[in-house]
């Protein structure tokens, strides 16, 4: 989420740019509580689409860890060692064929690690003997990998290194330190034990075996055993709740920053218990509108709901549905809330809520086409088409066109790119939001007009009788 929290400050900036034209607090160009509704609903149906990568990607490490741990395993295409191994079987070499069996293991554990998206701390070379095999970084957990070349390679309690058996939590202690106190370790196998013995104190320690399964040097499938720990895959929820509270803090932010200004503007005493209101108001909503838009699209996209999964592709239809109904839920909540509050009546609230709504609807919409057309269409500044690149290279490549190409080009590359989808977001829901707004106040004009027609004519009427 960092990505997104850069974004924001942004567009902070821009928001306030809007609402600077304000002159007195009680006559704005937009009025604050007009302008928080909006913003409000703009940061999260900008936030939910975003979230679908993470998804996405939590839903896949799931099943796969699931099919990994299961006695079937899974097969990740090892490259095949079969000549390798029956030559040296001819020949009699025994230590050269533990070694190819254990760079069997050593690439399914490799293979494994990358489809789980592990982030490499320390890779060993086969046939090394005592010590870590792999080390990784997920998330807050760090991973030891014992690597095995056979599928039915068990770990003997009997047989002990360092006065612990291999594959328990100890053990990969033991491992660390002694790897730093040994001179010959390298300073990256070194760092690696530093975070092994840091998160064993910590309880973020996991430790995992590998065995790739092979038939005469053909490898097959990889099971998964954990030994020690639990491996923490992210859930929807839990990706959910972590999206909603950065964008809470930030919409909270942003109302607060217009309550403030606003009330300065006016030239009358701060209201703190105001201020105080409306920020919480403002983290409330937007945390509502992010976690409800998530959880939607996570539903969408893990086909829970077979209602909506019919109605369209999962992949078009998750981000624009969750977004819009993201916004929808953040301006609900920030206009009743300010309605229950007792700082707006229920008319106004009513309204807010639509044009939020609908405000957060088209913004969502234009994201989602303007990144989507460009990803179909554009080309990378490589001279590659975009549409045939895939994962963080095609989002970078899209955001980069946006943003007028790459910095190498003389572009504003991706943070530009980002910066000008999320300023246009945001521009399009104030817009939307306010022309609504500015319909319903001509329509009430429309109607006060009336009613001081029909008055004028029966005091006309009531003159003539006279």
């Amino acid at each position: 989420m960092k990505f997104h929290l850069n974004l924001f400050v942004g567009l902070l900036l821009l928001s306030n740019s809007v609402f600077s034209n304000t002159q007195h607090y009680e006559n704005p160009f937009i009025s604050q509580m007009e302008a928080s509704t909006f913003m409000v609903s703009a940061t999260t149906s900008f936030v939910v689409p975003s979230t679908s990568k993470l998804l996405v990607q939590s839903m896949q490490r799931t099943q796969l860890y699931s099919q990994v741990s299961n006695s079937k395993g899974v097969n990740f295409n090892v490259p095949n060692r079969r000549s390798e191994y029956l030559k040296l079987m001819k020949t009699g070499n025994i230590r050269g064929k533990a070694v190819s069996i254990e760079k069997i293991g050593d690439a399914g554990a490799r293979q494994y690690a990358r489809s789980m998206n592990f982030k490499p701390l320390f890779q060993g070379n086969p046939g090394q003997g005592k010590g870590f095999d792999q080390v990784y970084r997920f998330g807050k957990q760090i991973i030891v990998v014992e690597a095995k070349g056979e599928a039915k390679a068990r770990i003997n309690p009997s047989k002990q290194y360092y006065g612990y058996t291999q594959g328990t939590g100890k053990y990969s202690f033991e491992v660390a330190k002694q790897t730093l106190n040994s001179p010959t370790a390298s300073q990256v196998k070194k760092q690696a034990a530093k975070e092994v013995i840091k998160a064993y104190k910590e309880g973020r320690l996991v430790v995992q075996v590998s065995r790739t399964k092979h038939v005469s040097g053909n490898p097959k499938e990889t099971v998964i055993e954990t030994t020690y720990g639990k491996l923490n895959t992210p859930s929807g929820i839990k990706i959910a709740h972590q999206a909603a509270v950065t964008t809470g803090l930030v919409g909270a932010g942003i109302v607060g920053a217009f309550e403030l200004f606003s009330q300065l503007s006016s030239g009358q005493e701060l209201d703190l218990k105001r201020l105080g209101n409306m920020t919480a108001l403002g983290g409330i909503s937007t945390y509502a509108g992010t976690f409800t838009g998530t959880l939607i699209q996570h539903s969408i996209v893990n086909n829970q709901s077979q209602l909506l999964s019919k109605l369209a592709k999962s992949r078009s239809f998750a981000p624009l549905s969750s977004g819009f109904t993201g916004g929808m839920m953040a301006s609900a909540v920030f206009a009743y809330g300010a309605y229950f509050l007792g700082y707006s009546d229920l008319k106004m609230a009513n309204r807010n809520m639509i044009a939020g709504g609908v405000g957060a609807a088209a913004g969502t919409l234009a994201s989602a086409t303007t990144f989507g057309l460009i990803a179909t269409f554009g080309t990378a500044s490589t001279g590659t088409a975009i549409a045939s690149l895939s994962g963080a290279a095609a989002t970078n490549a899209t955001l980069a066109a946006i943003g007028g190409g790459t910095l190498a080009t003389g572009g504003g590359g991706v943070a530009a790119g980002a910066t000008i989808l999320t300023g246009g977001t945001i521009l399009i829901v104030i817009g939307v939001g306010a022309s609504i707004m500015y319909m319903y106040n001509l329509g009430d004009e429309e109607t006060e007009r009336q009613r001081v027609q029909y008055l004028l004519t029966n005091v006309q009427k009531h003159v003539n009788k006279f």
